[in-house]
């Protein structure tokens, strides 16, 4: 079973391959394309 990947910053996410899918209270929600469909990862930018 595979996790949520969580970033620490957008630049970090991005670099990955993600793009932003929406805004949250901490930072954002991110996501790519997979084979098995879309992927979605966290970026937590407060501290």
């Amino acid at each position: 079973m595979s996790g949520v990947m969580v970033f620490t910053s957008l630049a970090e996410a991005l670099r990955a391959g993600y793009q932003v899918y929406e805004r949250t209270n901490e930072g954002y929600l991110v996501r790519t394309r997979t084979d098995a469909g879309w992927a979605l990862a966290l970026v937590n930018c407060k501290p």
